[in-house]
């Protein structure tokens, strides 16, 4: 009996050696699987970590360095261009230097503006501009917030419109577009170089006066002169006819009258002399 469980116990121990090293190789594969994530995840950090320190600056396009903590400011860095931050905590700020267009066309949008004859009149107008890159920190550091052109531009264009269109009256507008156009981008010109906050940092790339738009009221008034030459001309036409009308009547009936009165002496005459000639037989 005593051997009976010698020889149990030798079987147990046996079995339980080779459970033992059969299940030696997935340990392993487990060690070796959790080193594997934790090299991975340490990569992902690391990899973030360096993306955070990298910017890109596109085509047209410049990068203006802030330190929020110490308020410098560095740059421009024109692109197109990937480049490290000194610092994790530096903020980019990407400014456009391309041609920009301002659209200010219809209704709530265009430019309102007297004429020299104090009629309401709405002018279409489209304007192109270009921040200039060697100016872009300065004008960033006036407008943090890059409202350039709605706080500044977009009224000095409206300005500019307003004094030019002043000079004319609104029968004229249409004829003088072109002056027009002129007119306002001499003048915008000069308010952009007389600007403190945007002298030198922004250029003037064309102004374009789209459209003129009259009143409804403006626009009846003269339909209705219109109207009135025509019918005047018309009413001149028909007198004009019925003058030359009279006149060739009147020529008409006067050569007949003389006609008839030439036949009468040339008869009178004949018969004169068929008489003269009876007496003289």
């Amino acid at each position: 009996m005593e051997n009976y469980w010698e020889v149990k116990s030798m079987i147990n121990n046996w079995n339980g050696n080779q459970e033992a090293g059969s299940d030696r190789p997935f340990r392993h594969f487990r060690h070796r699987l959790a080193a594997l994530v934790v090299l991975l995840i340490i990569a992902l950090t690391s990899l973030g970590v360096i993306g955070s320190d990298l910017y890109s600056v596109g085509v047209s396009q410049v990068g203006i360095l802030v330190n929020p903590y110490t308020g410098d400011f560095s740059g421009p860095v024109a692109g197109p261009t990937l480049a490290w931050k000194s610092v994790p905590w530096i903020n980019v700020v990407i400014v456009s230097t391309s041609v920009q267009t301002i659209q200010m066309v219809g209704p709530g949008n265009n430019i309102n503006v007297l004429t020299r004859d104090n009629l309401n009149v709405s002018l279409d107008v489209t304007v192109r501009y270009q921040v200039m890159a060697s100016n872009v920190i300065a004008l960033y550091k006036r407008y943090p917030g890059l409202s350039w052109e709605d706080n500044t531009l977009v009224p000095l264009v409206r300005s500019s419109v307003r004094d030019v269109v002043a000079n004319y009256t609104a029968d004229e507008l249409q004829a003088v577009r072109a002056q027009i156009q002129a007119g306002v981008e001499v003048r915008l010109t000069t308010s952009l170089a007389i600007e403190p906050s945007l002298a030198n940092d922004i250029q003037l790339v064309e102004i374009n006066v789209r459209d003129i738009v009259l009143p409804n009221s403006f626009l009846a008034a003269i339909q209705a002169k219109l109207n009135s030459q025509q019918q005047l001309l018309q009413a001149q036409f028909q007198a004009q006819q019925l003058v030359v009308t009279a006149l060739g009547q009147r020529n008409a009936t006067i050569i007949a009258a003389q006609a008839q009165a030439n036949a009468t002496l040339i008869q009178a005459a004949a018969n004169a002399q068929s008489i003269s000639n009876i007496i003289s037989q």
